[in-house]
């Protein structure tokens, strides 16, 4: 199948969304499961001593991750997006997959999704886990606005073209 440039930044935006998104819910999840332990884990009770409470503790571990990931998002993932929507643009449109992204971007996938996957034989708390996930969650989702934007201003320069 071969999609016109926007076309794979689109796909690539709601890839890096529907990524994004599960895992904030996975960390959100792990975080309400931090919550209802008898013993809760040492990071969680140390941010509830400072917060006032175990779930205000929470509360504020969520907002830092979700602030991390957008910090993150800003400044590291931007560039990845930029790199690839400046590959995208270069190469001669439509597209098969195989030509729009290019070995070093599916070896990057693969050990994500490798590390994500030994998160689960470590002995990580639930509260970390959650954290992680949460602020990865998040800076993957901003990502995927940057390409959606660049998916917009590469359609407002062809609508001004064509005028």
């Amino acid at each position: 199948m071969k999609l016109t440039t926007r076309q794979w930044i689109i796909v690539s935006g709601l890839t890096w969304l529907a990524i994004g998104s599960l895992l904030i819910i996975k960390g959100l999840k792990f975080m309400m499961q931090a919550l209802v332990l008898i013993k809760s884990p040492p990071l969680l009770l140390w941010m509830g001593q400072m917060a006032g409470s175990i779930t205000q503790g929470g509360a504020l571990l969520i907002s830092a991750a979700l602030f991390i990931g957008f910090i993150k998002g800003r400044m590291v993932l931007s560039k990845t997006v930029q790199r690839i929507v400046l590959r995208l643009r270069a190469l001669p449109s439509p597209l098969s997959m195989a030509e729009a992204y290019d070995r070093k971007y599916v070896i990057l996938l693969g050990a994500m999704m490798a590390l994500g996957m030994l998160f689960r034989f470590l002995p990580i708390g639930l509260d970390i886990r959650g954290t992680v996930d949460i602020a990865i969650g998040s800076a993957l989702i901003n990502g995927a606005m940057l390409y959606f934007r660049e998916a917009r201003v590469r359609t407002l320069v062809q609508k001004e073209e064509d005028r």
